[in-house]
């Protein structure tokens, strides 16, 4: 069971993740949901309330077919840049976290992925997946300061699809999260932050299985608790048309067109000076089977933000990922992405993303190692007093995580994060004080996780 299990975790984990550490809540993604991906166990120790779900228990019968399955877990450690600044302030953090979900079978056909790939059966007129996780942090110091940035995150998703083997079905995907430490590459302050993200799809899947294409709707709430932030409330709003052709069994050509409207939301200051935008994406891509053991995911096409002033970008963008299981137990996926986001304290971000990651599994113990790199530019930076208007940072991370599986309900964690973020940008404080948004930061874990 134990080795079952770890497989398990092995084979859902991500091929390619589309942003780093929660640097922001990438409006333009095409993720649906905001609560994260529910197939994949997390190693990012920087994600309190990411699915915590390693471990598998009986679960708990409260209904004719439905069943909770809450998992509860403990982690302690500490971190070497509570603030994420250029001078490190060090505290330790005990973190308690609990997940409880239930679903109904084939999580498979719960999200149309790009490749359209269905699994055969009578799977009933409603399937539904539904996720709550919790994580509350207290950082251990005697700096108040400090203490006063711990509190409790959360994680919700709730997906479902109707008709899911007819012809049409009818999907929805919601997810909530609520951020404590919402500190990153964007905002230095400890702004408490929800993102709530809806998507509607109308899925047309044929019987032959061949032609297949989907409709969606995608709204974004991304907003800070904190009245009179520095930083704008925002909502996009987005409509695409996903084409899926199945050309050989293990090669699908697809492509994808959306047009959406990003504006500030609410009526703070800060929100007030937020650019709107119309951003438009066409993107056709390939994913197929090089060989038994490597396969290939690539995209690319063609985005224009439409900003109604000031910087704008009109580029190319490009998704690629190569994934070789050199082994029954492990894999090496090596990715590159060029991507354009709006930005919290800019018109938008432009990214060049180069990711590594190696997953291995050793009974019974889970590996996994992945660096990363973003040559990332900000245009039409918005912060008062600042050196340029445009901003480049090298962001720089590795993640490397470990489980071990005592029982197939018990595991033990550890998780470790550095993170540094090196640019050449300053800004002048209203103190007169000048501000290099650089930093370096360390993040190591400990735990224990249990499912009843």
């Amino acid at each position: 069971m134990t080795q079952r299990i770890l497989a398990g975790i092995l084979g859902t984990c991500l091929v390619a993740v589309p942003s780093v550490a929660l640097a922001e809540a990438d409006l333009q993604t095409s993720s649906a949901t905001a609560g994260g991906d529910l197939t994949f166990s997390t190693f990012d120790p920087s994600n309190a309330v990411s699915p915590i779900s390693i471990v598998e228990g009986p679960g708990v019968k409260v209904g004719e077919g439905t069943v909770l399955h809450p998992v509860f877990g403990v982690e302690t450690g500490f971190t070497s840049n509570v603030f994420y600044n250029e001078t490190s302030e060090p505290a330790g953090i005990l973190r308690l976290m609990a997940q409880i979900g239930t679903a109904s079978l084939n999580q498979g056909r719960l999200s149309p992925s790009a490749s359209g790939e269905e699994v055969p059966g009578d799977t009933g007129a409603f399937q539904y997946k539904a996720d709550l996780r919790l994580a509350y942090d207290q950082p251990l110091s005697s700096n108040n300061t400090v203490t006063s940035t711990g509190g409790l995150g959360i994680g919700a998703t709730f997906r479902g699809m109707v008709n899911p083997m007819g012809r049409f079905s009818f999907g929805f995907d919601e997810g909530f999260l609520r951020m404590i430490r919402a500190s990153n590459f964007e905002t230095r302050t400890n702004e408490n932050r929800d993102v709530n993200t809806l998507q509607l799809s109308l899925l047309w899947h044929p019987e032959d299985r061949s032609l297949s294409a989907y409709f969606y709707a995608r709204n974004t709430i991304d907003v800070f608790e904190k009245t009179g932030t520095l930083y704008p409330d925002r909502m996009d709003s987005r409509v695409g048309f996903h084409p899926m052709w199945r050309l050989f069994p293990q090669t699908t050509i697809y492509a994808d067109a959306s047009i959406g409207y990003v504006d500030g939301l609410g009526s703070s200051t800060a929100t007030a000076q937020k650019v709107a935008s119309m951003p438009r994406v066409l993107r056709a891509g390939i994913a197929t089977l090089l060989t038994v053991k490597t396969s290939v995911n690539l995209s690319a096409g063609y985005t224009n933000g439409f900003y109604a002033s000031g910087s704008n970008f009109s580029a190319p963008v490009v998704d690629a990922g190569v994934t070789y299981r050199y082994s029954p137990m492990g894999k090496l996926t090596v990715s590159y992405g060029l991507a354009y986001a709006d930005s919290l304290n800019a018109n938008y971000y432009r990214d060049h993303v180069l990711r590594a990651q190696i997953q291995h599994l050793v009974v019974p113990f889970a590996l996994l190692v992945e660096p990363s790199i973003h040559l990332r530019e900000y245009n039409g930076v918005s912060v008062m007093n600042a050196s340029s208007p445009v901003r480049d940072d090298v962001i720089a991370s590795v993640t490397a995580g470990m489980f071990y599986n005592f029982r197939n309900w018990i595991a033990m964690t550890l998780n470790y994060r550095f993170t540094t973020v090196q640019t050449d940008f300053t800004y002048m404080e209203a103190t007169g004080q000048t501000v290099d948004p650089s930093y370096n930061r360390h993040e190591l874990l400990l735990g224990v996780r249990a499912a009843l």
